[in-house]
């Protein structure tokens, strides 16, 4: 009896764990490398989107020659473009004081010759002697630039000696009228146990000035040797994709309209487009993963797309919270309110960035779409770095190229696989009968060692 209860438990066990497969996933893409990098970076297509099943991309693997899966991870690009414009390395020329009035206010004439377009070409200090003269400053032409500058940072040679100075700046436009943008800043080089500390940067309102001027109250220590200005940094939004859809259904009675975008690409603009001419309606927009909901509201509010002496005023694009639902919703509010016939559905998305490392030979393969497989966790956190300070640590990082359609398996790797077998729920069940017919055999042995008890007697 024991034998035949071992049988059944190790018949019924499962005994291999299952492994992600290229065969798992319907779609896939042959992956374009250099060969000589660490961590490869590209894009999701709308495609992509299109064949994933899972909102949380975890059904997209990238596989080597081997067929391994290697690390990837998947990562949102910044809604905004940070843009600032390069340094400018600006011409400076010094400016001096005589020894006597040091102290005073008074400046050392001097004559400046510019240019026809207002550049700065020489300076002329009169007969004033070299050694009667004391460095009190700079002029700074800036008049080749157009762009407008909010930083400066000052260079000097490295054996410069120790100082602490406050300096004053000042801006023009026409070498006479100056006005004075910062007060009493302070510039330092100083050396202390084993390390140099240095401030040589100032900060001001951006305008834009042809010249500055920088000045000091009486004798410091301190020669440049180079100004840069630096643009304030400006910052611009990232140019959407946009995808249409059509009305799937349409509710007459709730003057609804169902869209199914059949993608879980992640969209964070929205638009009604196709309206009937001089539309204007309140709209209540819902979102769900699946027709059966829960819905969440999206946007309350006035959709218009009216004509107004022969030009065409329209909504403005709708700013979502980011959301990957397939399913939306519009409804008209007012009673009367109509959106047409055929109103179109276009969401606004970024596409989001995939990394993935360079793990075993080249060919690599994308595989996506798959109702089977589990979400992976991402293997390397460091993937998460921004993608400047990986790029500074050498050529990191460099580009992949979708290459040509692969075939993998089919569209029924989309349909979840049936549900697995509850072994153990057999295999108690199975214990369960063997343990009563083990019980019924030892009763029907004592029932007929009491029968020959009874017939011996």
């Amino acid at each position: 009896m024991r034998k035949i209860l071992l049988i059944s438990l190790f018949a019924f066990w499962p005994y291999a764990s299952y492994a992600v497969d290229k065969t798992d996933f319907a779609y896939g893409y042959s992956l374009e490398v250099d060969g000589d990098g660490a961590i490869y970076t590209l894009e999701l297509t709308e495609k992509i989107y299109q064949g994933l099943t899972r909102s949380d991309r975890g059904d997209l693997r990238i596989f080597n020659s081997r067929g391994e899966t290697v690390p990837h991870y998947i990562r949102r690009l910044e809604n905004r473009v940070r843009e600032q414009q390069p340094d400018k390395e600006l011409k400076l020329f010094p400016l001096y004081k005589s020894k006597s009035s040091l102290q005073s206010n008074g400046d050392l004439n001097v004559r400046i010759t510019t240019n026809e377009k207002g550049a700065i070409i020489d300076m002329n200090y009169g007969k004033q002697e070299p050694a009667d003269r004391v460095l009190n400053g700079y002029l700074l032409d800036a008049s080749e630039y157009e762009q407008v500058f909010s930083e400066m940072e000052f260079g000097w040679v490295e054996t410069h000696p120790d100082f602490v100075v406050r300096i004053n700046l000042e801006a023009s436009n026409d070498l006479n009228n100056w006005q004075r943008i910062v007060s009493g800043h302070v510039l330092s080089h100083l050396h202390y146990a084993g390390h140099k500390l240095a401030r040589n940067e100032v900060e001001f309102a951006g305008k834009k000035y042809r010249y500055f001027r920088i000045n000091w109250q009486g004798e410091a220590p301190i020669e440049l040797s180079s100004v840069k200005a630096r643009s304030p940094v400006s910052y611009s939004e990232q140019p959407r994709q946009w995808s249409n859809y059509e009305v799937k259904q349409q509710d007459e009675t709730q003057n609804a309209y169902y869209f199914y975008t059949g993608s879980v690409l992640p969209a964070d603009r929205l638009q009604i487009k196709n309206l009937q001419r001089n539309t204007l309606a309140r709209v209540s927009i819902e979102s769900a993963r699946d027709i059966k909901g829960p819905w969440f509201m999206r946007y309350s509010g006035i959709i218009y797309d009216l004509q107004y002496e022969n030009e065409r005023v329209s909504t403005a694009p709708i700013h979502l919270p980011y959301t990957t639902d397939t399913h939306w919703r519009i409804q008209v509010v007012d009673t009367e309110g109509r959106l047409g016939d055929a109103p179109q559905l276009s969401l606004g998305w970024l596409p989001e960035q995939l990394l993935f490392v360079a793990q075993g030979e080249a060919p690599y393969t994308l595989a996506y779409g798959s109702a089977r497989v589990k979400r992976q966790s991402t293997p390397l956190p460091q993937l998460m770095f921004n993608e400047d300070e990986l790029r500074q640590q050498g050529k990191l990082i460099k580009s992949a190229q979708l290459g040509s359609v692969v075939q993998l398996g089919d569209k029924s790797r989309l349909q979840p696989p049936r549900p697995a077998v509850d072994w153990k729920q057999y295999i108690l069940w199975i214990v369960l009968v063997l343990g009563v017919i083990v019980l019924a055999i030892m009763v029907l042995r004592l029932y007929r060692q009491m029968e020959k008890n009874d017939t011996a007697e």
